[in-house]
C-alpha cells in the first residue's frame, strides 16, 4: 500500500467540512448575539395591567374573571391583584388574588369570588399591588 492510498483514506469528506464550517458560524452568530442583548439589551420592567374578563352569576355570589398581563421585557413573581367593590358593607371588603409567576409578555388568569352581591363590570375596581422580581 502506498502512501498516497493511505492519505486518501484518512482525508475528511469536503461535506463534513461544510457541514463543520456552517455548524461554527452559527455558534459565533449565537454568542454574538446574546453577548450584545447582555450588554445593549433594552430590559423594561414589568408593566402589569388587570383587566376584568368576564362577570358571572354563581350559585351565592358573582364570578369575576380576570386577565393579568405582563407587557414588560422582565418577569414578576408574587403579585398581588385586589378587587373592591363600590359601597360600604362586610360583603364589599376587598379581595385578593396573588399570581405565583408571570413571564415577560405573559397573561395569566384568575378569579374573584364576591358573596352574595350581584355586581357587573363596571362596579369592580381592579388594582396590582405590586411584585418581586424572580
Amino acid at each position: 500500500m502506498s502512501r498516497k492510498d493511505s492519505k486518501k483514506r484518512n482525508a475528511r469528506p469536503t461535506l463534513e467540512w461544510i457541514v463543520g464550517v456552517v455548524s461554527a458560524i452559527v455558534v459565533l452568530g449565537i454568542l454574538a448575539f446574546l453577548s450584545y442583548e447582555a450588554l445593549f439589551g433594552d430590559a423594561r420592567p414589568p408593566d402589569l395591567v388587570a383587566t376584568i374578563d368576564r362577570v358571572e352569576a354563581v350559585e351565592g355570589g358573582t364570578l369575576v374573571v380576570v386577565t393579568l398581563s405582563n407587557r414588560g421585557d422582565q418577569a414578576a413573581a408574587e403579585i398581588a391583584v385586589e378587587a373592591s367593590v363600590e359601597g360600604d358593607g362586610p360583603e364589599r371588603a376587598p379581595k385578593e388574588i396573588r399570581f405565583d409567576y408571570v413571564a415577560s409578555h405573559a397573561v395569566r388568569r384568575g378569579a374573584f369570588v364576591i358573596e352574595g352581591l350581584a355586581v357587573t363590570a363596571e362596579d369592580v375596581r381592579l388594582r396590582v399591588h405590586g411584585y418581586v422580581e424572580p
